[in-house]
């Protein structure tokens, strides 16, 4: 009775395999033409990532945003956000204005292109997911060191046109409480 109602359910499966195998006629091996949900990308993606992270070490604020989007949307993990490429500026030239010195270190750098959303608040396109070591020096002589984490996704201009950034910022407005008048 089992392997009848098995086999009845089993004949009843008219769902159509999508994965369509074919082979590239220049290297003889199976392809498919079904998009994974993501891929690496060459690690040059990363490249606009780490010239702004070093430009932003140097207190060059033009160079951070130089490959962000006029319409960027600069988020933190803790809710607070920004709009527009003149907002980000505006307040990192604020920020640096506390700061003595600000260095990076152990960096992680992994491009990744998203071919099917997992959640409809994900964008799809290419992403750099982005991890370091922050090193900051303030003005008033204290030091901090803490782990950042930032994703960027980029629109079809290449152009960052999402920022998130992951980090504490109790720390920093610990550090600097003194400093903000």
């Amino acid at each position: 009775m089992g392997l009848t109602l098995a086999a009845f359910l089993f004949a009843c499966n008219n769902e159509k395999k999508e994965d369509k195998a074919s082979t590239d006629a220049t290297t003889g091996t199976a392809t498919t033409d079904k998009k994974t949900t993501d891929e690496l990308l060459d690690m040059s993606n990363g490249d606009g990532v780490k010239n702004a992270m070093m430009a932003f070490s140097k207190g060059d604020i033009d160079g951070m945003t130089a490959s962000y989007d006029d319409n960027i949307k600069y988020r933190w993990s803790n809710g607070d956000s920004l709009t527009g490429k003149q907002a980000v500026k505006d307040y990192y030239n604020g920020r640096w204005k506390l700061i003595d010195s600000l260095s990076f270190s152990d960096h992680v750098v992994l491009p990744v292109r998203v071919n099917n959303v997992q959640t409809p608040y994900q964008a799809p396109g290419k992403w750099v997911l982005h991890w370091a070591f922050v090193h900051v020096k303030y003005k008033n002589g204290k030091k901090i060191d803490f782990w950042v984490h930032n994703d960027y996704h980029y629109n079809d201009a290449d152009k960052v046109d999402l920022a998130i950034q992951y980090i504490d910022r109790h720390p920093l407005i610990e550090a600097t409480k003194d400093l903000m008048k």
